[in-house]
């Protein structure tokens, strides 16, 4: 990931680390919650990084960071019977020019 993320960043890659091999999730994402409490979710991919597939993985489109401020980001997957998210990361985007 970028050192510093910024309002409007387009291509980001965000991997969040699920702490354990998921791979045959299902339904992958990250619920996301804007600075303004708006709840997105944007669909993921699960990655393997090392040799273990224990990450989703999000490439940031145009809106996505539209506003300056804390976003917090959960995985959301179903992985056999269970279904859930997990712990709360926060990514701290940044005004343009700061």
């Amino acid at each position: 990931m970028a050192e510093s993320i910024y309002q409007g960043d387009v291509g980001l890659e965000i991997l969040v680390d699920c702490g354990r091999d998921i791979a045959g999730a299902g339904a992958p994402a990250l619920v996301v919650r804007t600075p303004s409490g708006t709840v997105r979710r944007w669909p993921a991919t699960v990655a393997v990084v090392g040799q273990s597939a224990s990450h989703l993985r999000y490439v940031t489109g145009p809106g996505d960071l539209a506003e300056a401020g804390p976003y917090k980001v959960q995985a959301a997957l179903t992985l056999g019977d269970w279904s859930g998210t997990g712990k709360t990361a926060v990514l701290v985007v940044r005004p343009k020019f700061s």
